[in-house]
């Protein structure tokens, strides 16, 4: 696969009518996402299921300093997107959730 390969994309529609692509990652990318990583605040890490708020730039065109600026709400709508072009990646992550919790 080459560098600038692309996978799926998914648009969704912010509160403010603004459009952003939700794209499909690399396995590569996946696994630098699953990298522990220091500095990260409360809201970074919990605000969110399933993603930490600074993996989205990754996942679309958006820098953080923009996503910072957005509702709650319109973040949720951004991880809506991601999944749905990420489908084998949060799947993963569900599996990994009901290992830690088995019922």
């Amino acid at each position: 696969m080459s560098e600038g390969a692309t996978g799926k994309s998914v648009i969704k529609t912010l509160s403010g009518g603004t459009r952003v692509c939700c794209m499909e990652l690399t396995v590569a990318q996946v696994r630098g996402l699953l990298e522990p990583r220091q500095g990260n605040d409360l809201i970074d890490e919990l605000l969110l299921e399933d993603v930490r708020l600074p993996d989205l730039p990754l996942f679309t065109s958006l820098k953080l300093a923009d996503l910072e600026q957005m509702l709650p709400s319109d973040l949720e709508v951004l991880v809506e997107g991601c999944k749905e072009a990420n489908p084998s990646f949060f799947r993963m992550l569900a599996k990994v959730a009901s290992l830690r919790n088995p019922a």
